[in-house]
This record gives structure tokens, sequence and C-alpha cells, in this order.
């Protein structure tokens, strides 16, 4: 074999371990609290759109984290509860499913992506204490740093837009306390026959998986 024969192969060889090499696993962080969290974030980059995204089983502490930092980072919030559909408007088909039929969840989707391109996003959030769309618009600004906030936040299909992505861990045990705790009893039968069986699926994602940092919610122990 000439010499000229070797540098090839070898240029060759190093070619071929870089295509194929296997890349390694994302490092995530796991934090057990709010001020952790900020040490983990700050300082933010100053490049917008600047979006962070929460996500987390129902009952983990999602919301609760999502407005500690919205009031600490002076950040716009766009919470997926804001595009639920009132149960008036449901469709015939009731069957649990993933994308969630009792969101407005392609208007969601839309959203994130049109803040993401640096555009400002305009929608109309449904209110809980009325069972209404607001009459309204909430306006978010892509200038400002933005927290998208909800079960299936880390959809693949938004996923590689966040600037940071969180995954609020939690169990079972604890997920069905909580729930029965904030409804007082009611909508049991929904949470059983489709919100929670419609969560398992949109879980086969492994969401969690793509999460920059692991968030300690509420009973969740380290393994």
């Amino acid at each position: 074999m000439s010499i000229f024969s070797v540098i090839i192969f070898g240029v060759g060889a190093t070619i071929y371990y870089h295509f194929t090499k296997k890349t390694p696993k994302k490092m995530q962080k796991i934090v057990h609290d709010f001020n952790d969290l900020l040490h983990e974030l700050l300082p933010l980059s100053d490049f917008r759109p600047l979006i962070i995204a929460i996500d987390g089983r129902p009952g983990s502490g999602k919301t609760t984290l999502a407005i500690q930092l919205e009031k600490a980072l002076k950040a716009q919030a766009i919470y997926l509860d804001e595009f639920f559909i009132p149960q008036e408007q449901w469709p015939i088909d009731q069957t649990p499913r993933f994308p969630f039929f009792y969101f407005r969840y392609q208007e969601f989707l839309n959203g994130i992506k049109v803040l993401a391109a640096g555009k400002s996003f305009s929608y109309f959030s449904y209110d809980w204490q009325t069972n209404a769309v607001s009459k309204e618009p909430t306006i978010i600004n892509p200038a400002k740093i933005i927290i998208v906030e909800g079960v299936s936040a880390l959809n693949k299909e938004l996923a590689g837009l966040y600037y940071k992505r969180i995954w609020v861990a939690s169990d079972n045990e604890t997920e069905w306390k909580t729930i029965e705790e904030r409804e007082s009893g009611k909508n049991v039968d929904l949470w059983k026959q489709i919100y929670l069986p419609s969560v398992d699926l949109y879980c086969k994602q492994r969401p969690w998986e793509s999460a920059d940092i692991i968030y300690a919610g509420r009973g969740y122990k380290s393994e």
C-alpha cells in the first residue's frame, strides 16, 4: 500500500468515526428548590426570543413554578389551560387521545412557533371563573422573556424551539391526591376517563428525556 493510500484510508476512517460515533446523552440537572433553579438559569442570554418551557404531569407543581418564574424573571407566560374548550363544545368522539381534543391545541402549537420566529402572538384565553373565553385578547411580546407552561409543553413538535426545557417530576399518588383536592371531588370521572389517559398517551413521547432540568415537584423522590 502506498503512502498516499495510507493517508486516504486514515482520512476516511476519521470521517467515518466522526459521523458514526454515538452522541452522548445530554446531562440533566436535578434541582430541588426554586433558588437553585434560578442559579441554573441565570444569567439569561440577551438573545430574543427567549422561551422557557415547563412541562410535567397534572398536579406536579408546574403552574406554581411558572408563576414564580414569571415574577422573578419579569416574564410573560402562556398556560395551556388558557386554551381549554368549554365542555359543551367538545366533539362527539371523546376518546382519550393526544393531541388533546379539549384544548385549542393547534392554536397553542402555532402560537409558540410564531413567538419562536420573533413575532407577537395574540389569543383569547379561557376564563375558568366564568367558563367562557375572554373578550379581550392576551398579547405576548417576543421581546420579553416568555414562559410556556402545560402538559405537553415539551411536545416533540416544540421542544427544539426553547432556550431551556424544564420537566417538573412528581409521583402518581401525589398527583391524584392533588387533583382531588383541587377539584373538590368534582370532575373525577373526567380525570379518570379522559384527562389522565390522554396525558398517559402524551407521555409515551418520554418528554422528560428532552429536558435540560428536572425540577423536584410534588412527591418527587430522587432515586
